[in-house]
């Protein structure tokens, strides 16, 4: 088995609604309230992310993984009682997890094409790993003065954190970097069919 798990899908349209809805009903009551509060395709990206990561989950653990052990600390990065360790990522038409039962890990995922003014590749790609990397130690956006990039966005550290860094390939128009607190040896990425 790979050293980390990528799940990513286009978001679904309005034929995922009503699965995204049961979804929406089964979760804590703090992260419902929370998603409640966004816009329709805010309220359906971090759903579809909650989505991927019970089916990562589910691979990794070999047996259902129930909604209930999904966690959302206030200010802090989603965890799930008795791991794995997982990041989602989504942008305005995709969204992705990456899973592992080796370390802690940050994933993000940009589309070059859908933004409002044009940021060239380079840019990007390093914004994504330094984002990646943020996620990876737990840390906020606040903190992204504190991301130090090595040149080739190998790896990262983050107040004194080292993290490793990989491009990932997630499709056309997709910048996407995994950021691991661990060198990881294998990766297995597979786009994805939600099952609400």
């Amino acid at each position: 088995m790979a050293d980390v798990l990528i799940l990513h899908a286009m978001l679904p349209d309005d034929d995922g609604a009503a699965g995204a809805a049961a979804l929406l009903a089964r979760l804590p009551y703090a992260r419902r309230l929370e998603l409640e509060g966004r816009d329709a395709a805010g309220r359906l990206a971090g759903l579809a992310g909650s989505a991927l990561a019970l089916a990562g989950a589910r691979r990794l653990r070999g047996r259902p993984v129930a909604v209930a052990d999904l966690r959302f600390a206030a200010g802090g990065k989603p965890g799930l009682d008795g791991g794995p360790w997982f990041s989602v990522s989504h942008s305005a038409r995709r969204v992705a997890v990456a899973l592992s039962d080796r370390c802690e890990l940050g994933l993000d995922l940009e589309d070059a094409g859908a933004q409002a003014v044009r940021i060239d590749a380079a840019r990007l790609e390093r914004w994504t790993a330094t984002e990646a990397a943020l996620k990876a130690v737990g840390a906020g956006l606040r903190a992204a003065g504190r991301v130090r990039l090595a040149v080739d966005l190998a790896t990262a550290e983050v107040d004194g954190v080292g993290v490793h860094l990989r491009p990932l390939a997630l499709g056309d128009g997709c910048v996407a970097c995994l950021a691991t607190l661990a060198e990881v040896a294998s990766l297995e990425v597979e786009r994805a069919e939600f099952e609400w």
